[in-house]
């Protein structure tokens, strides 16, 4: 090789050796640079808290719904009549899940609320799943409407007993409805409803006509309730009129205690007493429902309800007259759940008297 041939190599090295050092600095450069600007994490999803509508809610990503997820396992024994035979004892084990959506929308909050349940019996009979209460609630500055399966409107004071083993009577019924309700100031509330009547043991594809008026404060509810029922098996209708006060007596002293008092009155209207027997065509009558309920320690409390009906029958020669009282003690040792025991009494008296006595306990968790 030519001493020019020589030189000629030796620059093209040199030009490479540049080119080399001068790429790897400019790397280093911008790795510098780079290590100066902000991280930036790739997008995650995650769950945000909806504390506008209270504990549990929670949106999902990418969703403008708010929901909460909860339910109950409940689990019970009643004892037979002890008044007859003691031996027909019932028992089960019963799971709820529960669904609420809370959606604001551009025509006011959207909630949807589904309840079922199945149940294990102690005779070896299982529950298929069960729709308790269904329904889309639609809220807004002009009232609320509602269309599914709920508690009637009609409905008011319920029962206080934690587990209720002797039936009491008033007018405790969920029914498959369409309702609006009116918010009218100062806590005052109008509600109309129609409701299936066959949930009411009136005709199917009929509805009953519901009317309430409503005033909550801090002392405690009122309400007058009215309703139009159809008959079944007739062309006939009946109709029903009730009031209800239900009171906080923590302004008295009696931090933790509560009272409700309670009158209704039907005339071939009977499901709204509670009563069930065939031929309300032909009946009318009232019941009168009472309930105390108070805190014997933090965790200790003890309810009491009982209620005394009236019915005229003017096909037959005698009215039926029926006393029942319902009484627990509850204890809560920890939040949602509940252990209970409870014992009720109840006398009929038609064209003879018949009495009943009964016992029962609870474990149920609530979450």
């Amino acid at each position: 090789m030519t001493t020019s041939s020589k030189n000629k190599v030796w620059k093209i090295e040199m030009n490479f050796k540049a080119l080399a050092i001068a790429a790897a600095a400019a790397a280093a450069a911008t790795s510098a640079q780079a290590a100066d600007l902000p991280a930036v994490d790739a997008p995650v999803d995650y769950v945000q808290a909806c504390d506008a509508f209270g504990a549990g809610f929670f949106k999902l990503p990418g969703k403008d719904t708010c929901i909460r997820v909860g339910g109950r396992v409940r689990t019970q024994v009643v004892s037979g009549d002890l008044k007859g035979d003691a031996n027909d004892y019932e028992g089960y084990a019963k799971g709820y899940l529960r669904l609420t959506s809370m959606t604001d929308s551009e025509i006011g909050l959207i909630k949807t609320y589904a309840e079922v349940s199945a149940a294990h019996h102690i005779h070896g009979i299982s529950d298929d799943a069960t729709a308790e209460d269904v329904y889309i609630q639609i809220s807004s500055n002009v009232g609320s409407f509602l269309i599914g399966k709920t508690t009637s409107q009609f409905d008011g004071f319920t029962g206080k007993a934690a587990v209720g083993v002797i039936g009491r009577n008033f007018s405790d019924t969920g029914t498959l409805q369409v309702s609006y309700t009116a918010a009218l100031g100062n806590g005052v509330s109008a509600a109309v409803a129609a409701e299936s009547s066959s949930y009411r043991g009136g005709e199917d594809h009929k509805v009953d006509l519901v009317g309430k008026l409503k005033v909550a404060q801090g002392w405690g509810s009122a309400q007058l309730v009215g309703a139009y029922h159809d008959v079944y098996g007739t062309d006939d209708s009946g109709y029903a009129v009730g009031g209800t006060v239900n009171l906080g007596l923590g302004a008295v002293g009696l931090a933790g205690a509560s009272a409700n008092f309670q009158a209704q009155y039907a005339d071939k209207a009977m499901d709204y007493l509670g009563f069930e027997a065939a031929g309300e065509a032909t009946q009318k009558g009232y019941a009168l429902s009472a309930g105390l309920g108070f805190a014997l320690t933090e965790t200790v409390s003890f309810e009491v309800d009982g209620s005394y009906l009236k019915v005229e029958d003017s096909a037959v020669a005698f009215d039926t007259k029926r006393s029942a009282v319902d009484g627990s003690v509850s204890w809560k040792p920890a939040a949602g759940l509940l252990l209970a025991v409870d014992a009720g009494y109840a006398e009929t008296k038609t064209d003879a008297k018949t009495k009943e006595a009964k016992l029962g306990a609870r474990v149920q968790y609530t979450f």
